[in-house]
């Protein structure tokens, strides 16, 4: 038998706009979009992302960062931001969209703006992950974005075992 889950959290940790999955599920109270990424006065795409676009059912949440941003910076206090939410709302599954263009040196980022996150960064944002969302419930991570073919792999390991390190049963 299939197990259903009456309220389900996307985050989306990718340095663009999670503009996409805000759309599929806009107006959706049982899904809870929030999307960290570069404040569209900086970067790709221009016209969505602001923090005052939400939706009526108060289930999509921008959090726009400046260029530059570090985990120490704004990047962490975004992602405990965005945790709060989630328990919330009462999530009973998370779903990360793990975009990894938000490392330093990025090369897609760079050529506009960039994020600084490095690979302890990572770590910690599995850990904060797995320590705020309910120790049973679902958590699937799906990375879609990142362009440093040098660090990617590593960073992706680093948020699953974060996560995982929190999650212990």
């Amino acid at each position: 038998m299939q197990k259903t889950h009456e309220k389900v959290a996307v985050l989306d940790v990718d340095y663009h706009v999670g503009n996409g999955t805000a759309s599929i599920f806009y107006d959706n109270p049982n899904v809870l979009v929030i999307s960290i990424h570069c404040h569209p006065d900086y970067d790709y795409p221009f016209h969505s992302g602001f923090e005052e676009e939400n939706d009526t059912a108060q289930a999509t949440f921008h959090l726009p960062l400046l260029p530059g941003a570090t985990w120490d910076s704004t990047y962490k206090d975004a992602v405990e931001k965005a945790m709060n939410k989630i328990a919330e709302f009462g999530a009973n599954a998370l779903v990360v969209s793990l975009g990894l263009d938000t490392l330093d040196d990025d090369p897609v980022t760079l050529r506009r703006a960039g994020f600084h996150l490095k690979g302890k960064d990572y770590w910690e944002m599995g850990k904060l992950i797995g320590s705020q969302f309910k120790q049973h419930a679902p958590c699937l991570f799906i990375q879609e974005g990142g362009y440093n073919m040098e660090k990617l792999g590593e960073a992706a390991a680093e948020v699953v075992a974060g996560c995982a390190s929190e999650r212990k049963a």
